[in-house]
């Protein structure tokens, strides 16, 4: 998506916001790029074990220092993901906190949105580009990272440390679900935006609710096999940025001058 190619609110929200996304954009790749960077190197550093001769079950004299290289590159490999997982669970905050702050809070604060009011754009207009355009770079983006990191931890089993997509890091970082965590963050961003009208304020509402809501879903999620559970978890967040975004356009009205 490019700024020539929109028009109106959506082409300026993009042009007051590429460094942003130019960054984001960079550090997305750099961890598309460790993610497969770290795989290849763990593939080697197997291809290397195998030529030796040596085995992980049957240890023999001689093996000792092979055997210990190998299995602290493949656990490197398993605490890459571990981590790589944190920083996924934690993308929806961090779209969350780009909305209520720079996105729409800061305008909100500033008073510049009356401008664009001014200039034949609706309340309703200014605010969908506001969605709209974050949305659909997070949802792509998002949806790209997921994608990524469910075949790296694929790669997990076939090592001696696999990871089970029952983990919360796990499980929160494949699949739709961190997609629509991302978009529903986004949506409360907005909204924690227009009911404070303070950029500061809407940040830090946004920071603090994030972990309180993800640790409830944790702590009601059911066990069950992982498809399932990811659907019917979609679905209710889906209802949920629904249900946010119709009370964002509600509380849009009363700035409506």
């Amino acid at each position: 998506m490019s700024a020539i190619a929109l028009r109106g609110p959506a082409r300026l929200v993009v042009r007051q916001h590429r460094l942003v996304l130019w960054v984001s954009g960079a550090l997305a790749l750099a961890g598309i790029a460790l993610v497969v960077g770290a795989w290849l190197f763990t593939s080697s550093a197997a291809a290397d074990f195998a030529g030796t001769g040596c085995s992980v079950q049957h240890t023999v004299s001689g093996c000792g220092i092979q055997v210990r290289h190998f299995l602290s590159v493949e656990l490197y490999y398993n605490h890459l993901f571990a981590y790589t997982g944190l920083v996924m669970t934690a993308l929806p905050a961090l779209v969350g906190l780009f909305v209520a702050g720079p996105l729409v809070g800061r305008e909100l604060e500033d008073g510049t949105y009356r401008l664009s009011w001014s200039q034949s754009v609706s309340p309703a207009r200014w605010l969908a580009a506001r969605l709209a355009v974050p949305a659909v770079l997070t949802v792509s983006g998002v949806a790209v990272l997921s994608g990524v990191y469910s075949w790296g931890w694929s790669r997990t089993h076939h090592t001696h440390y696999p990871l089970q997509s029952s983990e919360w890091w796990v499980y929160s970082s494949m699949g739709p679900v961190p997609v629509v965590y991302a978009v529903l963050w986004l949506v409360l961003g907005a909204l924690v935006a227009l009911l404070v009208r303070r950029t500061l304020l809407a940040m830090t509402i946004t920071a603090a609710a994030y972990p309180l809501v993800a640790g409830a879903a944790y702590a009601v999620r059911p066990g069950g096999p992982f498809w399932p559970l990811q659907l019917a978890e979609t679905a209710v967040l889906l209802g949920l940025a629904a249900a946010a975004t119709v009370l964002a356009f509600r509380v849009l009205r009363r700035y409506h001058v």
